[in-house]
């Protein structure tokens, strides 16, 4: 009888463990392989995150879970394969920021309206960087210089309408202050730019940054979000700076086709949720500079997006940026 209490004591945990897990996979659509749509390229920020997470997913529900990359037409071609595909919750597609204001800027499809958002699953500080050998030793006296000499500093982006794009039009309009702006291909591209002198500042997601600012060849003047980041806790965040507008953050979630039953998006956020407070996940976010932000509902999620386009949507409007 010691012998089987023993063995009793000791399995009771794992079955306690195995539980979850089991019940997952016996939802019914969990028991059948997931999709994740990645409307850009492998190998980029985004398809990196997805895969983790769809790796540590499979494991959960005991399926598979496929990431299927559609890169092409600032995110179009991602968001038509996923209004092809039914609404059961067995295709999901990787959304962030940067679709949105693609959205506001190109108008080519509407996230709010064709999209049933599941979760945020991460979160990535900005930082606005400069040269080395910049001569502005803090943001407000970059802003004061730009506000007194309107188009004399340059900025670079990753294309015209994009977040970056945005955000500083809305900083200048907020401020009083002038910026031109110089669109490039690519954030590398603009960060070369700036390492050389050729730019005066640039608003970069802080995964891409820091390593030049931890190497000196780049100065952070704040950080633009409401919080401090651990990774430089000395830096000023933009509230600090005086300066009150929307932070400029990078979002990541997962969302499903229009019209997924209630009840499905409610079981996929919390196998999101459950998947973003591993350790290890946790720990993989953070070596990439983000953070796991979840949401506390589907709605929750929503109302994060349709925050983004209202501020996106007035800039683009009062500002007139549009792109073909």
């Amino acid at each position: 009888m010691a012998t089987i209490r023993r063995r009793t004591l000791i399995l009771a945990p794992l079955v306690a463990q195995a539980i979850p897990r089991l019940a997952a996979a016996q939802s019914g659509f969990l028991r059948r392989p997931l999709k994740i749509i990645v409307p850009l390229q492998a190998g980029g920020s985004a398809d990196t995150s997805t895969r983790l997470i769809a790796n540590s997913l499979q494991h959960r529900i005991a399926q598979p879970v496929i990431v299927d990359n559609k890169p092409g037409g600032s995110f179009v071609i991602g968001m038509q394969a996923l209004a092809m595909a039914p609404p059961d919750g067995q295709t999901l597609i990787s959304i962030n920021t940067g679709m949105m204001a693609a959205q506001v800027t190109m108008k080519r499809y509407d996230m709010l309206k064709s999209l049933a958002p599941v979760s945020q699953y991460s979160k990535t500080p900005t930082l606005f960087v400069v040269p080395a050998r910049s001569r502005f030793g803090s943001f407000s006296e970059l802003l004061a210089f730009a506000a007194a000499n309107p188009g004399r500093l340059n900025y670079g982006s990753v294309g015209t309408g994009g977040l970056e794009h945005l955000w500083v039009t809305m900083l200048g309009r907020t401020t009083g202050a002038g910026f031109t702006h110089i669109p490039f291909k690519g954030m590398p591209d603009a960060i070369t730019a700036l390492v050389q002198g050729e730019l005066d500042f640039v608003p970069c997601v802080m995964s891409s940054a820091l390593p030049f600012v931890q190497k000196g060849s780049l100065r952070a003047l704040c950080v633009l979000s409401d919080e401090r980041t651990p990774a430089l806790p000395a830096l000023p965040t933009l509230k600090e700076q005086g300066v009150s507008m929307p932070p400029m953050e990078f979002w990541s979630g997962l969302a499903a086709p229009r019209g997924t039953p209630l009840p499905v998006l409610e079981q996929l956020r919390r196998e999101v949720i459950a998947v973003m407070d591993e350790p290890e996940m946790k720990q993989r976010m953070a070596d990439r500079g983000a953070s796991v932000v979840t949401s506390a509902s589907a709605e929750a999620f929503a109302q994060l997006m349709q925050a983004d386009w209202s501020w996106m949507s007035k800039v683009a409007l009062e500002a007139g940026i549009r792109v073909e």
